[in-house]
């Protein structure tokens, strides 16, 4: 299998939005307990048609209901920092094993209710692993200890 992602998320996250998905779809999809649950259910096979899913096809349809898409939008790292998310909700998803840690970055982004830029987001979710956390982890910190200019 390659690593290069096949699809362009913010295309992905405009067919959740369109009439692609039924609301029960859409429903489901936000009503999943875990990444692998994803696979039992309808809307993922029409989110992504064609497509033989596998694990990082589920993070993205896990997460997709609980962020907009907003092109430029500034990384999960910074938004996170702007709207003073505690660090220790933070560390617990960049500790946690699988699945556990994609389950916990879901509670953020539905505390966070924001748009990121799909683009970026989902690769990041494509390639998941320590270094993405790491990355995200490193995107806070830098947004939340970086001196405002002028000050």
């Amino acid at each position: 299998m390659s690593t290069d992602m096949p699809f362009d998320c913010g295309w992905v996250r405009a067919r959740f939005d369109s009439d692609a998905l039924t609301n029960g779809d859409r429903a489901a999809l936000r009503h999943a307990a875990k990444p692998s649950d994803m696979e039992l259910l309808p809307g993922l096979y029409r989110l992504f048609p064609g497509l033989d899913t596998v694990g990082p096809h589920h993070r993205i349809a896990y997460l997709l209901p609980y962020a907009r898409h907003a092109t430029n939008a500034k990384s999960l790292g910074v938004q996170l920092a702007a709207a003073r998310i505690s660090e220790t909700r933070l560390l617990q998803v960049a500790r946690s094993d699988s699945p556990t840690d994609i389950e916990l970055l879901r509670r953020l982004l539905r505390q966070l209710d924001t748009a990121l830029d799909w683009k970026t987001f989902g690769g990041m979710l494509w390639h998941w692993n320590e270094h993405s956390k790491r990355q995200l982890v490193k995107a806070y910190y830098l947004a939340k200890f970086t001196p405002a200019k002028g000050a």
